[in-house]
């Protein structure tokens, strides 16, 4: 089983955009893939979708399901460390849940902080796009 960790842009991205929804679907749908998360990432992905510029777009019921499917697909984790590595210390807690749960890749779309580390002890850090080209090469 292969442990991935995703950032919370993805999350966003898939809920507004198709393009993104049908990359994360392949990893959602994918059973050889456990996707971790914390309580601290449940809520940033919840506060952010129920942001104005978000919720024009969206029902509250659409928000409801998509946090269930979360919720019902993924592993969770409760964090007990806390790192102090990222270049945007709001991202640590990403760090952190990769480290405590063991996860080989964090999965994000922040093309420069997360990305620009390449690695966090055991966890890669790719894009979506990188680790889906990557999985279609095994």
């Amino acid at each position: 089983m292969i442990r991935i960790v995703i950032d919370t842009n993805l999350y966003i991205s898939a809920f507004i955009n198709t393009n993104s929804r049908n990359r994360l679907n392949a990893v959602f749908s994918d059973p050889a893939l456990e996707i971790l998360v914390d309580p601290t990432l449940l809520s940033e992905i919840f506060q952010v979708i129920n942001r104005p510029k978000f919720t024009k777009y969206v029902t509250a019921s659409q928000i409801n399901s998509f946090m269930e499917l979360i919720s019902e697909r993924c592993t969770f984790v409760f964090t007990t460390i806390s790192v102090k590595v990222s270049p945007d210390p709001k991202d640590d807690f990403l760090l952190a849940l990769s480290q405590e749960a063991n996860a080989q890749f964090l999965l994000t779309g922040n093309k420069v902080d997360l990305l620009e580390l390449k690695t966090f002890g055991n966890t890669r850090i790719l894009t979506l796009t990188e680790f889906l080209d990557l999985r279609s090469m095994t």
